[in-house]
């Protein structure tokens, strides 16, 4: 049996232990097929301070080439965060095993993060044998700046099948918002467009929820960090999904909601272009804070004014949509990626 070695510098950790999730459903999913053997080496989102801060990638190093440089043999390498992660396949790839396939699957942050690219960056991708990318956009500029010579594949990280609509639940909530709330999520948007006679539910880290309650302009639930069951209740007991980020290669939340049935809003980011058809399964709006300023607020209310009927039929729609990001289908999508390459 081939073994496969999930690599990742974007692990969970008791602090932020959704940091990643998407990366290790994955590799759960994987795992339980038993088609490969499959370990999961990661840097977990533990919060450290002064010198151990400094040392978290060097020891990160260390422990991965005093495991698998000088230790386990692995067929391959599926590097999720590319960049500088991928050093670590390369150091394997150069000491241990030549014959070892790097597949990487690049999220987002790993290509906008790193734009333009640097001559370590581009060098490193010459050892990459595949390449992942979540979405049609990210691809196009990742190779507006590499001359890739590798196979390439269009493959989300896949949603879990836990998230499916509830037709029983009642709808408490105008909106929910999921995510980081910081500003590329777009946290100051929200408290600009909305007002306290709508009802939002957000989940998410707590750090920068004060952001929100100096303000006291909505009136919302903060529900933290939830686990994937206890989210499904929320997204299935709220009207709309509101993401309002900056930049967004693929929302894995967007997906999520459309699961459960929910009708997005979205800025146009490359992910929710993608996954948001304005009037079909949700609405797009302009990505321009003077437009949200202006227009965003009647445009949430407009949403909550639809019909029975138009909202039925945008509702469906979510659900047709995101059957393709369910992680059934994706895991066998990433199996074939390794069959073809072993």
């Amino acid at each position: 049996m081939k073994r496969v070695l999930f690599l990742s510098n974007m692990g969970p950790s008791k602090e932020k232990p959704n940091s990643g999730r998407f990366v290790k459903n994955q590799y759960d999913f994987l795992q339980e097929k038993g088609n490969y053997e499959i370990e999961y080496f990661y840097l977990s989102q533990d919060v450290k301070r002064g010198l151990l801060k400094l040392l978290r990638y060097p020891l990160f190093a260390i422990k991965f080439l005093l495991k698998y440089v000088f230790g386990e043999k692995i067929d391959i390498i599926h590097v999720h965060f590319f960049f500088p992660t991928v050093f670590l396949a390369i150091a394997y790839k150069l000491f241990r095993n030549p014959r070892v396939t790097i597949i990487s699957t690049f999220h987002g942050s790993d290509v906008y993060h790193y734009s333009p690219p640097s001559w370590s960056y581009r060098f490193a991708c010459r050892f990459v044998n595949h390449a992942i990318f979540v979405s049609k956009s990210l691809k196009n500029r990742f190779m507006e700046n590499i001359e890739f010579t590798g196979s390439t594949s269009i493959l989300s990280a896949g949603i879990l099948p836990i998230f499916i609509m509830n037709r029983k639940a009642v709808k408490k909530y105008d909106f929910v918002f999921v995510g980081h709330m910081n500003f590329n999520k777009g946290i100051d948007r929200l408290q600009k467009i909305t007002n306290k006679q709508l009802k939002i539910a957000i989940v998410g880290e707590l750090d920068t929820s004060q952001l929100i309650l100096r303000d006291g302009n909505i009136a919302f639930d903060f529900l933290g960090v939830l686990e994937p069951s206890a989210l499904t209740e929320v997204y299935n007991q709220s009207k709309f999904f509101i993401n309002l980020s900056r930049n967004e290669s693929f929302g894995l939340v967007i997906a999520e909601a459309m699961s459960c049935g929910l009708p997005v809003i979205a800025t146009d980011t490359d992910g929710a272009r993608e996954q948001v058809k304005h009037d079909y399964n949700g609405f797009l709006l302009c990505n321009d804070d003077n437009w949200l300023d202006t227009h965003g607020a009647q445009k949430l209310q407009e949403c909550l004014l639809l019909s029975d009927s138009d909202y039925r039929r945008l509702s469906f729609s979510a659900i047709e949509s995101a059957q393709k990001y369910k992680l059934d289908s994706i895991a066998c999508e990433v199996e074939k990626i390794y069959k073809l390459h072993t």
